[in-house]
């Protein structure tokens, strides 16, 4: 299959969900053939456009049942993203169409994310950030602000659900803040230190809790009204990893009562809110926009490992196939 490289289509139908401002190297995809990035192509328009694809880049764009069956010529969706559960799998299989993705490039990104939430959570930073440029600090009569109550993370325990290449990364940097870290995984727990606790003592024991599993069915609302009732109520909890792990209406419930301390998201069931969103209107919650993700080295690592994965498909050598 070495030969298709330099003359096959290659699409990439929402290009301007990774690239800001064209800061991306992105020539390696030129060199795979003719290549065609779009800011963000619709499933009819890929269609119609592009029915010679034969590699197609998504993102966060569905690749759907009706993409396989109409496009003949394609054979490989290199998604440019370490989640996949924006392709239809089974339609891919059916088509005989192999489905690859980029893991371990966030390695650094999200869990540098991940304490950004934990701090301004543990510090209130963000809020302290909006009462000094609303003028509150200028009309102080001290030298200080005292408005909300911070904590230290040292002697903290922190629960990782999802130990895999970034669980571990959150834990490195917690065992350098002097944290008591715990590890659960709906997998085995090999290559280090940490053993699999069981979930219960995640949520029983931790004074943070933060996801980082993938989304599949087994995971599905796996933080649910009973697990948050278990947590302490000065816990908090944080999510980098995706929207529906963590349901978010028992989550807000949770937050509104004092349940639970606080929560940082980076992701939310549905996105982008344009219908809102409990959590939008939830107490003590810090959210940004699934942007953990998005440091110029990570997403430049998405783009080259991509092509990676692209190049060994062709030459008989398929790598991180899904599916």
């Amino acid at each position: 299959m070495g030969s298709e490289i330099g003359k096959m289509k290659v699409v990439f139908p929402d290009e301007s969900t990774l690239s800001l401002n064209d800061d991306l190297d992105l020539s390696g995809f030129k060199e795979l053939g003719k290549y065609v990035g779009y800011s963000d192509l619709t499933e009819k328009e890929i269609i119609e456009k592009h029915p010679d694809t034969v590699v197609l880049i998504p993102n966060k764009v569905k690749v759907t049942s009706r993409i396989f069956e109409s496009m003949e010529s394609l054979q490989l969706v290199a998604e440019i993203a370490t989640g996949y559960d924006n392709v239809d799998l089974r339609a891919a299989r059916e088509n005989n169409v192999a489905v690859c993705n980029v893991a371990g490039y966030a390695a650094n990104t999200v869990p540098q994310h991940t304490f950004a939430l934990i701090l301004n959570l543990a510090t209130k930073a963000y809020l302290y950030h909006n009462d000094v440029m609303g003028g509150d600090w200028a009309k102080s009569n001290s030298f200080t602000l005292l408005n909300y109550p911070a904590f230290e993370l040292n002697d903290l325990t922190i629960g990782i659900i999802g130990f895999g290449t970034i669980g571990r990364g959150v834990a490195r940097i917690a065992e350098a803040f002097g944290m008591k870290v715990l590890a659960y995984d709906i997998v085995e727990i090999t290559g280090s230190n940490y053993t699999n606790v069981d979930l219960e003592t995640i949520l029983c024991e931790s004074d943070v809790i933060t996801v980082h599993t993938p989304l599949v069915e087994q995971t599905r609302n796996l933080i649910d009204a009973e697990a948050l009732e278990k947590m302490k109520p000065t816990a908090i909890i944080i999510n980098t990893a995706r929207g529906g792990i963590v349901n978010e209406q028992a989550l807000a419930s949770a937050l509104n009562s004092g349940e639970i301390a606080g929560a940082g998201f980076d992701v939310l069931t549905s996105e982008p809110p344009v219908e809102g969103n409990v959590l939008l209107e939830a107490n003590n919650v810090m959210i940004t926009p699934h942007s953990a993700w998005s440091t110029l080295q990570a997403r430049q690592k998405l783009v080259d490992e991509t092509i990676i994965n692209i190049r060994s498909f062709f030459d008989g050598k398929p790598r991180n196939i899904v599916n």
